[in-house]
């Protein structure tokens, strides 16, 4: 909405002021004129450092941080373990941050990219793994959940992102 409001302003700055959008209605006198405002004028544009700041990206557009758990089982709670994840910069108490970041880059924060890689071969007994992650992530926050059938599984299909 601001880079519209931004492009709106800089229309009507190139435009420059029309008589009627100066004009106050009931004010008579020398230079004034009696025509009403008309209701589709713009009003009048803020100034260049407003427009400025306006078309930057804001702070919270750049937050990137998620916290993540695991718990054995099919329920989320209680968890086994978590961890905080900060992308931006890149830090947290995860121990492989930078490459739970790329991955969380490269899949978008997409639950459905969690998939098992059926290249690396995984045992079929089952003793599910529940993992979560919720947070912000370029302003947006997002959250999802997934259990696995067994650890081998979660790491075939997360890597890095819940080994920890």
């Amino acid at each position: 909405m601001k880079p519209l409001l931004v492009l709106l302003a800089g229309a009507a700055l190139a435009a420059g002021p029309s008589a009627s959008a100066w004009a106050q209605p009931g004010v008579s006198g020398a230079g004034a004129t009696s025509a009403p405002a008309r209701a589709d004028t713009l009003p009048a544009p803020p100034p260049p450092e407003v427009a400025l700041r306006a078309s930057q990206p804001s702070v919270a557009s750049r937050v990137r941080a998620v916290i993540l758990t695991v718990a054995n089982g099919e329920k989320a709670e209680p968890p086994a373990r978590s961890a905080f994840l900060n992308c931006s910069p890149v830090g947290g108490s995860h121990p492989s941050a930078e490459k739970a970041c790329a991955w969380l880059n490269r899949a978008g924060v997409d639950p459905s990219a969690l998939r098992v890689n059926a290249a690396e071969p995984c045992t079929m007994i089952y003793a599910p793994v529940t993992v979560t992650a919720s947070g912000i992530w370029d302003g947006k926050y997002f959250q999802f959940g997934r259990t696995f059938g067994n650890d081998c599984e979660l790491k075939s299909a997360a890597g890095a992102l819940f080994d920890f």
